[in-house]
């Protein structure tokens, strides 16, 4: 890599990595960027991490500061064309992370194709030195306009989760969700299984761990404010994880954040054979798959009577993550990603 006066960077200058996210707490932010900034001093990559300017005005002054970094890190945000010619002018390289299918319209929104969201993904693939993509889905949609792409997953610090405490016996087999409001649509489509399998159980109730709720007719439902400081106690309780995902292109592009929280707690899953699902669930060995309200209806049934295959499955489940999504077996690949710019 080249510096800013065209002299071979040696191998004891420090890389300078300006970040730029969208929110402190958002889960992109964290699990895509500010997890990792941690390491990267020891292999000597100097760091600072920004939100997004707001207003032409503090755009015009980030540009004053980035004057003498390497590398600019865009964090999902697709840039217009005249921050992407000024970014290119001073000869700061850019790298595009994105782990949600940022070209389509998310299934709320009504979904489907959208031109304007096309044209400036494509644009912003363009102009990068550098693509971080969060599963090979997302791959196949950037490859078109940049041949320069890694893959990393969504990550996960297992350091911040407990397993959970099969010896523990509870009255209530508890089934949960973690997400945002955003997501809660796709859970509320699976009331009429909830309030079916209340109606033949009466031990089970639902935990909803979200800033936003619903009730069921049946199903006795918990309702946990997401916190930060709380994830890993509430998910504690939970039996069984529940990942629900309409088969859209929006949903395709999805990191199963949620899913591999689950898993890193040791919780046996039931979800949507969408995406990435299929790619880290192996049906009957560390999760299940399902499709209807019957198969959710029968997939869950078949975890709240079996409470061995529950840990087994749980167990089997905390093993993918610590190999393959674990913040440990992915702090390489991202400073190497880094670095090999």
């Amino acid at each position: 890599m080249e510096s800013k006066n065209t002299h071979p960077t040696s191998f004891t200058d420090k890389l300078k990595v300006y970040f730029l996210i969208q929110e402190w707490e958002h889960p992109a932010s964290r699990y895509r960027v500010l997890q990792y900034v941690p390491y990267l001093k020891e292999s000597r990559i100097e760091s600072k991490v920004a939100l997004f300017p707001d207003s032409f005005c503090k755009w015009m002054k980030l540009f004053s500061k980035i004057q003498d970094y390497d590398i600019i890190f865009i964090q999902k945000k697709r840039l217009w064309r005249w921050q992407l010619w000024y970014l290119r002018r001073k000869h700061i390289k850019i790298i595009y992370d994105f782990d949600d299918a940022v070209m389509f319209k998310s299934p709320v929104d009504g979904g489907g194709k959208s031109f304007k969201r096309e044209r400036t993904f494509a644009r912003m693939v363009r102009y990068s030195n550098l693509i971080i993509a969060g599963n090979q889905y997302l791959k196949t949609q950037a490859l078109p306009y940049n041949k320069n792409i890694a893959i990393i997953p969504t990550a996960i610090d297992t350091s911040k989760y407990t397993m959970k405490d099969y010896s523990r016996n509870k009255e209530k087999v508890t089934i949960g969700w973690i997400g945002s409001k955003s997501s809660l649509p796709f859970l509320k489509e699976l009331t009429p299984a909830f309030d079916h399998l209340a109606n033949h159980h009466n031990n089970i109730e639902l935990k909803i761990i979200c800033n936003d709720f619903f009730d069921c007719e049946k199903m006795p439902v918990i309702k946990r404010t997401w916190a930060m400081e709380d994830e890993n106690s509430d998910l504690q309780d939970i039996d069984i994880g529940l990942a629900p995902l309409p088969n859209h292109e929006w949903t395709k592009g999805k990191c199963a954040t949620k899913l591999l929280q689950y898993l890193s707690i040791g919780i046996p899953v039931v979800c949507s054979p969408v995406g990435v699902h299929n790619e880290i669930i192996q049906e009957g060995v560390n999760g299940l798959f399902a499709t209807s309200i019957e198969e959710w209806i029968e997939k869950i049934a078949l975890l709240i009577k079996d409470k061995t295959l529950r840990e087994r499955m749980g167990l089997e489940g905390k093993k993918t993550v610590e190999s393959h999504y674990s913040l440990k077996a992915n702090v390489p690949k991202f400073i190497n990603a880094v670095k090999g710019i």
